[in-house]
């Protein structure tokens, strides 16, 4: 029988700080800020009080402690857009057409995550109803568009391609789309998921690599 591996005081404080994004994401997706105490994070992600404010001010700071995990892992997936090699099928594509279809297929998967457009939402919503949290979110969503314009700067040289609009403009134009998008998948209202895919797919297509 293996033995349990020893986590490090780092380590360990790393998993429960995890553990309790984790909760919370799911819980402010499912029933909003408001509704949602410290305790029931803390209970969901298998702690006491004590731990989550070991780890966090509040719910603010979880809050957006949990929006700055969502930026790094989204920029992380598009860098490996960039990087991976490609599939066994794909090896004779031209880096253009590799490029773009990765990209287009990403933003696709990613107005699916349902959890994650309420988490949007609802970080969008509380900022109009706080005025202490909404400089964070503002600042939030500035260094957001920003890294994201950068990518598009990058992806542009990788693909050989010259962007049909600024990149700030690429960057906001894609978030605003895949946000609308998310809209009406999280009400249930038509068109379904096969139609707005078929929709996201021409929209962005039409704006960044057709002239």
């Amino acid at each position: 029988m293996k033995s349990k591996i020893r986590l490090t005081r780092e380590q360990s404080r790393e998993q429960t700080r995890q553990r309790l994004l984790d909760a919370t994401r799911a819980l402010f997706a499912a029933q909003g800020f408001a509704a949602t105490s410290v305790e029931q994070i803390a209970l969901d992600a298998g702690y006491t009080r004590g731990a989550f404010y070991s780890n966090f001010q509040d719910k603010a700071d979880i809050f957006l402690a949990l929006l700055r995990r969502e930026h790094e892992r989204i920029m992380s997936e598009l860098q490996a857009l960039l990087e991976d090699p490609p599939a066994a099928d794909q090896t004779n594509l031209p880096p253009r057409d590799l490029l773009e279809s990765r990209l287009l297929t990403y933003y696709v998967r990613l107005h699916q995550d349902a959890q994650l457009q309420a988490l949007v939402l609802e970080a969008r919503l509380h900022a109009t109803r706080d005025a202490a949290f909404a400089p964070h979110f503002r600042r939030f969503q500035e260094d957001l568009l920003d890294a994201v314009g950068r990518y598009a700067q990058v992806f542009a040289q990788r693909a050989e391609l010259a962007w049909t609009l600024a990149p700030e403009d690429l960057a906001f134009g894609f978030m605003a789309l895949c946000d609308g998008c998310a809209l009406h998948r999280l009400a249930g209202a038509q068109p379904d998921d096969a139609h707005v895919e078929r929709v996201l797919r021409a929209f962005m297509k039409r704006m960044a690599f057709e002239p």
